[in-house]
């Protein structure tokens, strides 16, 4: 029997998980014989999340870690638990839309895809959601993953447990951007396939520590600059110089960030994608 597990990773959000899980146990699967189990990480929540999963049946399986350990360790968690022939991911604010699986998979299996992403659709309160990001049908590669994390993999992605293996799983020691590392790692060994149809509605993050984020900016330099092919790298510093920019606007320090963006376009002045994608991201808050 073919199998999905999906894993969601939860801290303090008893009051929305509902919803998540309720939009993956409704999904229509690719044929009768397919199961689907729900994986539900509590990173340590402190609200009544087994008052919220109490509705669920035996397709939700909760796993506990008694200390928080941050979203790349719940994530790990639930990988390492996984026992399926795909595994995909949503997170606990977001939902997927109707038939999303069964149209992701069908997508990776008429391409020879062993993972994937989708767009989504990104919500704005009281205005129509907006489609992002913005790529056609296709595989992305390197060239598309320095730019930064634009695919959502925490809620679009599906993929063949032995891609972990491979890969290895996500980097616990980034509090934030764990996500664009780990497909750097990906795309520096194996394309990605990309379905442009929006399956999946994400809610407005909140913005996390700056300090984090920058300290994340650094790592991801140290770790992944050297390693690209050099025709890359400008991309990929150019790609960092625009998420400082942001941490820094975030900050209230205005000249740092617009220095950021100056040298993020003085980088890459044509075709600098991680400026749109940022663009599109910021109007969604809007």
């Amino acid at each position: 029997m073919p199998s999905i597990n999906v894993v969601i990773p939860v801290w303090n959000r008893a009051h929305v998980i509902g919803r998540a899980i309720d939009s993956v146990v409704g999904q229509d699967l690719p044929a009768e014989d397919w199961s689907i189990e729900v994986l539900v990480v509590d990173d340590a929540s402190t609200d009544d999340l087994a008052g919220a999963l109490r509705r669920f049946g035996p397709q939700v399986r909760c796993i506990r870690h008694e200390r928080n350990a941050g979203a790349a360790a719940a994530r790990n968690t639930g990988i390492r638990a996984a026992k399926c022939d795909y595994l995909a991911f949503l997170d606990s604010d977001d939902v997927w839309l109707p038939n999303k699986l069964a149209r992701q998979l069908a997508f990776m299996r008429s391409g020879g895809h062993s993972i994937s992403c989708t767009a989504c659709k990104l919500a704005r309160p009281g205005r129509s959601p907006i489609v992002w990001p913005r790529y056609k049908d296709d595989i992305l590669t390197a060239a598309d993953a320095v730019w930064g994390c634009y695919l959502s993999p925490g809620t679009t992605m599906v993929c063949e447990p032995r891609i972990f293996a491979e890969i290895g799983l996500f980097d616990t020691n980034l509090q934030r951007h764990e996500d664009w590392d780990w497909l750097l790692r990906l795309t520096a060994r194996c394309d990605l396939g990309y379905l442009s149809e929006p399956l999946a509605s994400r809610e407005p993050s909140a913005f996390g520590n700056h300090h984090q984020t920058l300290d994340a900016i650094e790592s991801m330099r140290r770790k992944h600059l050297a390693q690209l092919p050099q025709h890359l790298r400008r991309r990929f510093e150019a790609g960092l110089a625009l998420e400082e920019a942001a941490a820094r606007y975030r900050q209230h320090s205005w000249g740092r960030a617009a220095s950021g963006i100056l040298k993020s376009l003085w980088l890459v002045p044509i075709g600098n994608a991680a400026a749109g994608a940022i663009l599109a991201g910021r109007l969604a808050r809007r």
